[in-house]
């Protein structure tokens, strides 16, 4: 084995690590949270490489699901591929709605509704493709405006006018916190995505349990997990400093 093999080997186990010692601290069952690698600008030789570390981590060497940004990153990536070596792709964050014929044949989940116009556009190439996708809204709840996501206080209704899409299997929500030194302004953000979900979860004719609390990144994904995260999205820590675009 060289050197970068053990390089990554020692990242994700310390990653896998942390994660543990952060449910233990919460009181939660390390199965409650879900690992997700973010692998944008890495190449397929690294992702393939964080998922054999992972599987060996885990113990687990099924399905893996990696999170990306960009629509032609996923398309480029998918081509390198073998539906056999059970890497999926998650499309995190915005997603215009030019790109939606392309993306959705592509992908086993999308982290980033954020409109009825691209979940109506959704619905539609779902239709043409006889399937169903799996969805999180993405909520603002930092409130900055160079943030992408719904509205918090406009997500309750957004939330429910989704019932009316059969093919979006709406899971949960994600956010991306405050990018802040002081703690409590980032544990705001995720306490108020929990409140919401708590109050999605009051009305059952919304059609979702809202199971999925898509929070935390490499820097704050021990405090989101203390702050009820089901999955924790994680990049640099996994895959070390992101090239240049």
């Amino acid at each position: 084995m060289d050197e970068g093999e053990d390089a990554v080997r020692e990242r994700v186990r310390r990653v896998w690590d942390r994660i543990g010692a952060a449910c233990e601290a919460a009181g939660r069952d390390r199965d409650e949270v879900r690992l997700m690698p973010v692998s944008k600008l890495h190449t397929v030789q690294e992702i393939r490489a964080v998922h054999a570390a992972l599987a060996e981590a885990s113990g687990d060497a099924g399905r893996r699901a990696f999170g990306e940004n960009r629509v032609q990153e996923i398309v480029a990536k998918t081509g390198q591929i073998a539906p056999d070596e059970g890497i999926d792709f998650t499309l995190i964050g915005h997603l215009q709605t030019n790109k939606v014929n392309t993306v959705v044949p592509l992908i086993t989940e999308f982290q980033g509704l954020d409109s009825l116009r691209l979940a109506a556009r959704l619905d539609r190439r779902l239709t043409e493709l006889g399937r169903t996708l799996d969805v999180l809204v993405e909520v603002n709840t930092s409130g900055e405006p160079a943030k992408h996501g719904v509205a918090l206080d406009e997500a309750f209704g957004f939330c429910e006018a989704l019932a009316d899409y059969e093919t979006l299997d709406v899971k949960g929500l994600m956010t991306v916190a405050v990018n802040s030194p002081d703690e409590q302004r980032v544990a705001a953000c995720f306490d108020a995505l929990v409140d919401l979900r708590d109050r999605l979860r009051g009305q059952a004719m919304l059609g979702s349990t809202w199971c999925e609390l898509s929070m935390g990144m490499s820097g704050d994904f021990p405090l989101a997990i203390a702050h009820g995260a089901t999955t924790v999205r994680i990049g640099t820590a996994l895959f070390g400093p992101r090239p240049a675009p």
